[in-house]
């Protein structure tokens, strides 16, 4: 009869079974059906239905002795756990601990000093205080066999004992950085890393660490725990192996606690390992099938990770990725990453490394490490001079890369603060202000050369490193990611037949890698809430100064995706039921994918004269400066007004304030320029009115925006419309102010990227002393239905520039202002909290 329970144990932990499917199996066992019919049932493989049925009778067994393992001290003469750990020696005195390192699953390492050989060490410890004892046992284990593999490539161990009552040892501390960190540079395309670890170099490394696991088989180990995290490589170049706290010991040459027991055998059909690189037979729990081609699997894997810095198996969960070891075939490197131009040895290497028969594989470490450095003498031989002569020229580039991207760095530094700097200088201010300024524009001139001539040396010297030897691979994808920087710092600023000239230039050395770069191409992958909302898109084309969406496009249905969509700004719109009509704009940078996440929100959410500003990135900065470029920032959904607020519902305010406190209200009536007079009359009894209008401009009008008032103001008028609406009603941000006002593309003016008068109320168009009414001007609209951007009155924000007198950022056009340029919408000045001006007022926004 089989044991429902150990059967049930198997199903969930080797093969990822869910519990609906367990309970049927359960239920089908008690019947009395076959073994062989309930596994069918939960939708197993005719192969690992064999396997389990041929392994069951050994799993009850390993199950009743794991379950019965607190009890075997009574009927053996093996020691508890305790006694173990209480014959070890008390290291406390020896160590003095400095601070963790790093942590897994089980233990902590920590930082320490050997205050009797005077040496730094790194000391492992149990995370918890209240350990199984299994996971002690384990741990006992780990140092015993680490401490018996003396090899130059695996950690060694100085000692093993208590430390302040937990089990320890301690371990050579090594300085440099996991396997797994140098791909995840490789991958963000560090120029260091990549200059530092090329193909060659990484397969050096780990020919090396073939070679530790090769040793440790030798005396009967099996590592069972292969990762990239687990390899160090330290700042010389030695390839150190860690954690074997999951080894497997086959032979008699190394023997532990746990190894020369009964009783902590492994519970047949539990999974020991990582997922992503864990053999099939590891997957599925078969440990008697566990052994040295189970660690060559590992190290296929790893060097897998390494040439594609992809993993071969990943899923959300380590169910998902078990399953897919057991069920997929690995893709071929090769074909995984084409544009890392993998040498078919070594992809012909990896993948018989990770043959799902173990007959297949390399028998064992040595034979793999023994192939590995046959390709890697064929290789340095047939590469002869070329190599010798290539390499130099490749350091001196990313010598000079490197160089070149921290001048950008120190440029953008000194640009903001010049931008801050002049943002908040006016003619009262201290000629030690001015003079500050003045230096920083020095500064950046010297660095506008020191930049330049960088560049150039690393153009320089990775083309002549190209033309000596083509085929490397290395140079010429650091020679394209040189031209792609200046490509992508062109389309940021606009600068469109700069970023077609580097596309040309990648054009001509690429290989492959860049072909949706080259074809000025891009993806979207778009995402709304509710599902299933339609979903519209069209392209914006510029006609007479204005971008005007067109070709419109239903797209269906979200979520989706498209390919191959050329370059450019996109307007997306979103309807569905009971829900608000959902539009933004987005940006189609060739190469990329833009992906979105929207929230629609319900009909009636967004009360009268506030528009709504989707979640997401958005392009902020000036285009205008070579260094302090835009960059993509991210804001939450918000709402804001549709224009700034208006006299008439700032005369509500005052009337409001003054049936409360007639003093405060008397203090926030607008002012005129100097700050001191008010500019709407009060009378004896606290009634405010609105000036009689003295000219054509209607100076006084309702419908104008109010000015004359202070930031402070401005915040009482947020705070009563507040507590009046039972709305979270505040002064937008200068982030929310600039999105509201350029779209997500970081448009210059709310119509485009060309300053034209007749849009907007500017001084060329508008001739009255006071602004204009709110929506003068149509095409001072922006992408998300709010106008009065580009003229009209300044407006206060809530973001204040800290300093010795903090100031308040003001952001917008003026109707009193005027030039061949305009006023940019990227243009800042920073106020005094308390001045007031005739072109200065505010709008409001609010949470949603």
């Amino acid at each position: 009869m089989v044991d429902p329970a150990a059967l049930t144990r198997v199903l969930r932990d080797a093969y990822g079974v869910a519990e609906p499917l367990l309970r049927q199996v359960t239920t089908a066992l008690r019947a009395g059906s076959r073994p062989e019919d309930a596994l069918a049932a939960a939708g197993l493989r005719p192969e690992q239905i064999a396997a389990v049925v041929r392994d069951l009778d050994e799993s009850e067994t390993d199950h009743t002795v794991a379950d019965a393992s607190t009890h075997v001290s009574t009927v053996t003469n093996e020691p508890s756990v305790d006694d173990l750990v209480a014959r070890l020696v008390d290291m406390t005195p020896r160590f003095e601990l400095q601070g963790e390192i790093a942590r897994g699953a089980m233990g902590r390492i920590l930082a320490a000093w050997d205050l009797h050989l005077g040496r730094p060490v790194a000391v492992k410890i149990l995370r918890k205080t209240g350990a199984r004892d299994l996971d002690r046992v384990r741990f006992l284990e780990e140092a015993q066999v680490t401490g018996q593999l003396q090899h130059p490539s695996i950690m060694a161990v100085y000692e093993l004992g208590r430390l302040r009552d937990q089990v320890a040892f301690v371990m050579r501390r090594v300085e440099g950085r996991s396997l797994k960190a140098i791909i995840s540079a490789l991958r963000r395309g560090d120029l260091d890393t990549r200059a530092q670890f090329g193909r060659m170099r990484v397969l050096h490394l780990f020919h090396q660490l073939c070679m530790a696991v090769a040793f440790a088989h030798t005396r009967g180990v099996v590592h069972r725990d292969l990762k990239p995290s687990n390899v160090m490589v330290g700042d010389f170049g030695e390839v150190v192996l860690l954690d074997w706290g999951l080894c497997k010991v086959i032979g008699q040459a190394t023997r532990s606690t746990r190894s020369t027991s009964e009783r902590w055998k492994t519970v047949h059909g539990q999974i020991i390992g990582t997922p992503a690189y864990m053999a099939p037979e590891q997957a599925m729990g078969l440990i008697d099938q566990v052994d040295e081609r189970t660690d060559v699997y590992g190290l296929g894997a790893i060097l897998y990770h390494l040439l594609t810095l992809r993993p071969p198996f990943a899923g959300k969960s380590n169910r998902e990725i078990v399953k897919r070891v057991l069920e997929e075939e690995v893709t071929a490197p090769r074909e995984r990453a084409p544009s890392e131009e993998i040498p078919t040895d070594i992809e012909a290497i990896i993948l018989r490394c990770m043959a799902r028969d173990q007959t297949q594989r390399f028998a064992n470490a040595r034979a793999l490490a023994d192939t590995v450095g046959e390709f890697l003498e064929g290789s340095s031989t047939s590469a002869g001079m070329v190599t010798r002569d290539v390499k130099p020229l490749v350091r001196e580039g990313v010598a000079a890369m490197t160089r070149h991207q921290t001048l950008l760095e120190d440029a953008a530094l000194v640009a903001d603060t010049l931008a801050t700097a002049r943002a908040g200088l006016g003619p009262a201010d201290s000629p030690a202000a001015k003079a500050s300024a003045w230096e920083a524009e020095a500064r950046l001139r010297a660095l506008k050369i020191e930049v330049a001539d960088a560049y150039a040396h690393s153009v320089n010297a990775l083309s002549r490193a190209t033309a000596l030897a083509p085929d490397d691979g290395q140079a010429r994808r650091l020679l394209c990611d040189l031209y792609l920087g200046r490509h992508d710092h062109a389309l940021a600023v606009g600068d469109h037949a700069r970023s077609a000239y580097y596309r040309r230039m990648i054009a001509s050395i690429d290989d492959g890698r860049y072909a949706d770069v080259v074809s000025g191409q891009g993806s979207i992958h778009v995402d709304i809430t509710p599902r299933g909302a339609n979903v519209w898109l069209w392209r914006y084309v510029v006609r007479q100064r204005r971008l005007v969406p067109a070709n419109e496009q239903d797209l269906g249905p979200a979520p989706i995706k498209l390919e191959a969509l050329p370059a450019g700004i996109y307007r997306l719109t979103a309807r569905a039921a009971d829900c608000e009509t959902l539009t933004t704009t987005l940006v189609i940078a060739p190469g990329r994918c833009t992906r979105l996440r929207l929230r629609m929100l319900r009909a009636g959410a967004i009360p009268p004269g506030l528009v709504h500003v989707p979640a997401g990135t958005y392009r902020s900065g000036s285009p205008a400066d070579e260094f302090s470029v835009p960059a993509e920032q991210a804001l939450p959904d918000y709402l804001i007004g549709v224009h700034p607020v208006t006299s008439g519902q700032y005369l509500e305010f005052l009337r409001a304030l003054c049936v409360v406190d007639p003093t405060d209200a008397r203090a926030r009536l607008p002012r005129t320029h100097d700050g001191l007079r008010p500019a709407w009359p009060m009378d004896a009894g606290g009634e405010v009115r609105l000036p009689t209008a003295r000219d054509e401009a209607g100076r006084f009008a309702p419908e104008i925006p109010v000015v004359g008032i202070s930031a402070a103001d401005a915040a009482a008028y947020c705070r009563w419309l507040a507590e009046a609406t039972q709305r979270p009603v505040r002064l937008p941000t200068e982030q929310e102010w600039e999105k509201a006002a350029r779209g997500t593309e970081g448009r210059s003016f709310p119509w485009g990227e060309l300053w034209e008068p007749s849009f907007a109320a500017c001084a060329e168009t508008w001739p009255g002393p006071w602004p204009p009414g709110v929506g003068y001007a149509p095409c001072d609209l922006s992408p998300f239905g709010a106008g009065d951007f580009a003229g009209g009155v300044r407006e206060w924000t809530a973001t204040v520039e800290p300093g010795s007198a903090p100031r308040v950022v003001v952001r917008g056009g003026s109707f009193l202002a005027g030039d061949e340029r305009g006023r940019p919408l990227w243009a800042r000045d920073l106020v005094s909290a308390d001045r007031v001006a005739p072109d200065l007022g505010f709008r409001i926004a609010s949470d949603v």
